[in-house]
């Protein structure tokens, strides 16, 4: 079974960079995260996870490796952009497929900016054990202009999967071609983490659009965004 990902634009120095993280499935175990601008990946990070298959662990285990790799990457690309997401302070290098692990002595000495990789590897080092929200689909949303719609996501703990109620749930609508954001539904989950509502997608004008699903509790924040079609 492959799980839904995660798509999230970060708006960083005046470019807008495209994160994406998707599970390619227990054929193939890895979760896999692409940074990219104007169609060009800028950078790529491969997370294999075959110790998890062998486990044969619920996939709660791998959307949560998903979870924490996608926000680290954000995370990095918002506190760095293109600089940071690279390594230098201008060329781009090739695409980089490869999961490196850096021990302290291995560090480069000579560097002050630790590059994209390190800062996520030290994310997620500094989040092993920590508690967190997670928002998940909890059906296959398909969003199409004019049409209506349900939405139905569910709130967890990152640690144990524990349903969460009373997390704050907004549904937004946000295209390029309208500059104000369109409040689409909101509300709060229920005793066993769900939030459900049924909305109409306003019509196409023009531009590119999405829907974007934001859960605000104690725990933190967690987004999820899906591109709207015709």
């Amino acid at each position: 079974m492959v799980l839904t990902g995660y798509n999230t634009d970060i708006r960083h120095s005046g470019t807008t960079y495209h994160v994406q993280t998707e599970d390619k499935g227990r054929a193939n175990p890895l979760v896999e995260s692409l940074v990219y601008t104007s169609g060009e990946i800028l950078y790529s990070r491969r997370t294999p996870y075959h110790d998890l298959v062998e486990q044969d662990v619920d996939k709660e285990a791998v959307a949560s490796l998903m979870e924490r790799q996608h926000r680290a990457i954000v995370d990095a690309v918002e506190s760095g952009g293109l600089g940071r997401l690279t390594g230098t302070d201008g060329d781009v290098p090739d695409e980089d497929d490869t999961t490196i692990t850096h021990s302290a002595e291995e560090r480069p000495k000579d560097r002050e900016e630790p590059s994209l990789d390190q800062v996520i590897l030290d994310y997620l080092e500094s989040q092993r054990g920590q508690v967190h929200l997670i928002l998940r689909a909890a059906i296959d949303h398909d969003f199409i202009y004019g049409a209506k719609t349900e939405i139905s996501v569910t709130a967890v703990d990152s640690l144990a999967h524990t349903p969460q109620a009373g997390v704050v749930v907004s549904v937004l609508f946000k295209s390029t071609a309208e500059p104000r954001r369109l409040a689409l539904a909101e509300g709060t989950t229920d005793d066993e983490g769900n939030f459900a509502a049924e909305t109409k997608i306003p019509s196409y004008s023009g531009g590119t659009s999405a829907i974007v699903i934001t859960a605000e509790s104690d725990l933190g924040r967690s987004e999820m965004k899906h591109l709207v079609h015709k």
